[in-house]
């Protein structure tokens, strides 16, 4: 199949060839580790991502929390190690409070952090690194020849260019460079309906005292009652820090069935409504925040589920729920089952304590197409399973087990064993 645009617009040819070994579509965790990884084996290394910065919905869509790094539970067990302990130990040396505190609700652990930091966290990271990185370009066509990709068409606003590689990672949360090459891939529920989306707002001046997300819920719950209208989900994620000024909302949501950009407007402005519906019951509803005010949203909506690699092995939520190890893990999944619905609550299927399940390597392989993997959101899952590997810390770990992947299958390394070692090497927990 071949996906390929031959000359810019104007008529002139692309005079931008790029070559590369390993080329990564995608720089949010996934693809910042699968970079990092794939470059710490004397690979030559290209991280392609179409927004302005690396940090993926983390920094772009301000889903200002990590999860999936350690277990649930009163002690939990860092799971993250590699790449994600590195991450987490440049957060702290930046001043933010890695410390592992579960939830009193629901014993998971997320680390909260400021956006504007871990841009700056991620941009030393891939600039000492050996990898070379593409800020503000679209991978928007694919040319594969005998069942391997060879060429991946880009674009930027000085027209398009090319980029040639042995072996490719799509880390691109939507499954784009799947589709560029024309493989089939899996949506949502049996039914065809993916997790929610989700478009995040901070809120400034608000009061030093602990408000959490049962005080939102009953605001939400109040409003509808009051008739306010384009209020959706009663209880998402609020993060606050008890002693901040400001917090992140993540509760405004909406079924997502397609990424054409007729519907994504049309998503977009909705979610933008219900922004303002949020925040006016957050004024009006909770003591204290009479003089909130809204500093900003997005910029983008925080897509969690949508294009959905298939495999050489499909995850199972089975698999989660049981904890179940395998000999070709190549990472672990701690983080449980969560269920976003639109006009309800967030649902929590929950892992035991201090537990995991095993990632395996074929998780990450795609079917058809003999070079690429996948790393993050779009893995080989069933449509629950997602629910939990979709999140950025489990995100940094299958992103780091495919650039490793990827790096060794250039040479013909491709077994498990060999690719477990050189994650050990690496510093990842298996």
């Amino acid at each position: 199949m071949i996906i390929i645009i031959q000359k810019y617009a104007g008529g002139n040819p692309m005079k931008r060839n790029l070559n590369y070994d390993v080329v990564i579509v995608g720089g949010g965790a996934a693809g910042i580790s699968a970079a990092l990884a794939a470059s710490k084996i004397n690979q030559k290394v290209l991280l392609i991502e179409r927004d302005p910065s690396f940090g993926g919905a983390g920094v772009n869509s301000q889903v200002a929390s990590y999860c999936g790094f350690y277990t649930r539970g009163q002690k939990p067990d860092l799971v993250a190690g590699g790449i994600g302990k590195l991450v987490l130990d440049k957060m702290k040396e930046a001043g933010i409070n890695t410390t592992a505190v579960p939830s009193k609700s629901t014993g998971n652990v997320s680390i909260k952090f400021d956006p504007e930091k871990m841009k700056i966290i991620f941009d030393d990271l891939l600039s000492k690194s050996n990898a070379d990185f593409l800020l503000h370009a679209s991978v928007i066509g694919a040319r594969v020849e005998e069942g391997k990709i060879s060429t991946v068409i880009c674009s930027d606003d000085d027209g398009l260019f090319t980029v040639h590689g042995k072996e490719f990672i799509d880390a691109s949360g939507n499954g784009n460079l799947l589709h560029a090459a024309g493989l089939k891939t899996n949506w949502g529920d049996k039914d065809g309906n993916a997790q929610q989306a989700s478009l995040s707002f901070r809120i400034d001046n608000l009061p030093q005292h602990a408000i959490g997300m049962a005080d939102i819920e009953q605001a939400v719950r109040k409003g509808k009652k009051a008739g306010i209208k384009h209020l959706t989900q009663e209880r998402g994620v609020f993060l606050k820090e008890p002693e901040a000024s400001y917090a992140f909302l993540a509760a405004p949501s909406i079924k997502i069935d397609s990424l054409d950009s007729k519907n994504m407007t049309k998503y977009e402005m909705k979610l933008r409504k219900q922004v303002q519906a949020y925040f006016k019951v957050i004024k009006k509803y909770i003591a204290g925040c009479e003089n909130a005010i809204l500093t900003f949203s997005g910029p983008k909506i925080g897509i969690r589920e949508a294009r959905r690699m298939i495999g050489e092995v499909e995850l199972k939520n089975e698999d989660i729920l049981n904890a179940t190890k395998r000999s070709d893990s190549i990472g672990r999944a701690a983080w449980s089952l969560e269920l976003h619905h639109v006009n309800n609550q967030l649902e929590y299927v929950c892992i035991p304590d201090n537990e995991y399940a095993s990632i395996p390597l074929g998780c990450l392989k795609a079917k058809g197409i003999e070079n690429l993997w996948g790393a993050g959101r779009l893995i080989s899952a069933d449509h629950l399973a997602q629910a939990s590997i979709r999140v950025m810390g489990t995100g940094f770990i299958t992103g780091q087990a495919a650039g490793v992947a990827a790096a060794l299958a250039i040479n013909g390394r491709t077994s498990v064993e060999e690719v477990r070692k050189e994650l050990v090497a690496q510093g990842a927990l298996l």
